[in-house]
């Protein structure tokens, strides 16, 4: 069973865990800022009935021959403007660790259709093979829900051990949702360093102020 988590502080890094760093937050809130507008530009065409989309219809294409991904689980619910919750996360990934990779985000992805409250599923690939993901949800409880389904509690328990050095998971909202014009707000973050025995794990509340892009 895993152990608790170290509290972190808002402002305190670990300088033997750099997974946990707080120079992380301004590049990690703006790359989820970037998946975002990428998110909102796809559903402003499916509202003004510019394309259509069914629901956990698949959007890939690519920029500098750098894959993005969209999944539109819901679109009517994206399209709302209530205020919605995200989860962003990144790892470290370790050179080798691509095929497993692929392998379980395709059992993610066909996982969602089990989870009506997950709403979209945004992925950017960066540099060699290293990706980020944007999930948005309705409430924490669509989260856990999440959490608990095979798919996704192979990848934590088997997959990222052995597939990233570390991880750090970002939970937060979006005021108005993806249809309004708010930023995206990192209310807490999970660590995992894996390259330590036993795996360090750690938790970092924001507070009232949270991380905006600044």
């Amino acid at each position: 069973m895993e152990s608790s988590p170290v509290l972190l502080a808002p402002a305190d890094g670990d300088d033997a865990h750099p997974i946990a760093g707080t120079s992380h937050y301004a590049p990690d809130v703006a790359l989820l800022a970037y998946l975002l507008q990428d998110l909102r530009v796809l559903i402003r065409r499916y509202a003004k009935g510019e394309i259509s989309v069914e629901p956990h219809q698949v959007f890939t294409w690519d920029v500098f021959d750098l894959e993005r991904r969209i999944v539109l689980c819901n679109p009517e619910a994206v399209v709302d403007t209530a205020d919605v919750e995200i989860v962003g996360f990144f790892g470290d990934r370790r050179q080798d660790a691509g095929d497993r990779l692929e392998a379980s985000e395709g059992d993610l992805l066909a996982e969602f259709v089990n989870f009506p409250g997950i709403l979209s599923y945004s992925s950017i690939e960066l540099v060699d093979h290293y990706w980020a993901n944007l999930v948005v949800h309705r409430q924490s409880s669509d989260r856990e829900a999440w959490r608990e389904g095979e798919a996704h509690k192979r990848a934590v328990d088997m997959i990222a051990p052995i597939a990233y050095h570390g991880v750090r998971i970002h939970n937060g909202h979006i005021p108005g949702g993806v249809a309004g014009s708010g930023s995206v707000r990192v209310d807490s973050t999970k660590y995992w360093d894996y390259d330590v025995t036993p795996t360090w794990h750690a938790v970092r509340d924001l507070g009232d102020a949270g991380w905006t892009s600044r």
